[in-house]
């Protein structure tokens, strides 16, 4: 046999302080809960904000984002544009130069070849 708490008496009701003491527990309330999350859900997605509003929003987290962007100054600007001229002139350079060479040869194979 289990023991017995002295200090309770038989047929006294348990007590808790939880704030689950009060509440609806039945299975009726707890789908009727579930179904009125899901429909509140589904009122939620289906509403789509207006062209006007999604393109206003849009222009501003653009501009917002812009206005994080740490633009350079003028002279480095041309600091930078300068070292892409000087590369570019320098591919150009040598590109042409194994042109000019690759052409030569094939001339001179031309030339000499037997038809």
């Amino acid at each position: 046999m289990a023991k017995k708490n002295k200090n309770k008496a038989v047929n006294e009701p348990l007590v808790s302080n939880s704030p689950l003491m009060d509440a609806d527990l039945s299975a009726e309330s707890a789908t009727a809960q579930k179904n009125a999350y899901k429909k509140n859900k589904a009122k939620k997605s289906d509403q789509k904000p207006k062209l006007g509003a999604r393109i206003r929003k849009a222009l501003k987290e653009m501009f917002s984002e812009l206005k994080k962007v740490s633009w350079p100054t003028a002279k480095k600007t041309m600091s930078m544009f300068g070292i892409v001229l000087v590369v570019v002139l320098f591919f150009l350079v040598i590109i042409s130069a194994f042109d000019y060479g690759i052409i030569n040869l094939i001339e001179l194979l031309m030339k000499h070849s037997v038809v």
